[in-house]
């Protein structure tokens, strides 16, 4: 799994307690969605069950940003698991909401609650 510098990418992806972590930073929109999906190719092709995304530093997401979201929450559902999502803006819930994805993913109000139902 690799840690990227937050500076240099949209994300940093950590393993915490065996579960990938993927830490989204400023904006996933059409200017960093192709950086996004560069980063998580790797994480995809490792074919995790569960995979948790932190957005509590996220400050806007696009269209092409929930594109790039759908592409960890169909490997997870591949890989007979789901994608996690936590610490999420009101802005960015909004959008998850009127794009019909809060189905897709399980949301925790923090990392302590998504890691604690991942381990279950």
């Amino acid at each position: 799994m690799q840690n990227i510098s937050p500076g240099s990418a949209p994300s940093q992806i950590l393993s915490i307690q065996g579960v990938p972590v993927v830490t989204v930073v400023g904006r996933l929109d059409t200017a960093t969605a192709p950086a996004f999906d560069a980063q998580i190719a790797a994480l995809l092709e490792e074919k995790h069950k569960r995979v948790l995304l932190d957005v509590s530093r996220l400050v806007y997401l696009s269209s092409l940003g929930l594109r790039s979201i759908l592409k960890i929450i169909k490997s997870t559902a591949q890989n007979g698991g789901r994608t996690g999502i936590f610490s999420v803006p009101p802005q960015v819930m909004e959008l998850i909401e009127i794009s019909g994805f809060q189905s897709l993913l399980d949301i925790y109000p923090d990392r302590e609650s998504a890691l604690t139902a991942s381990r279950m």
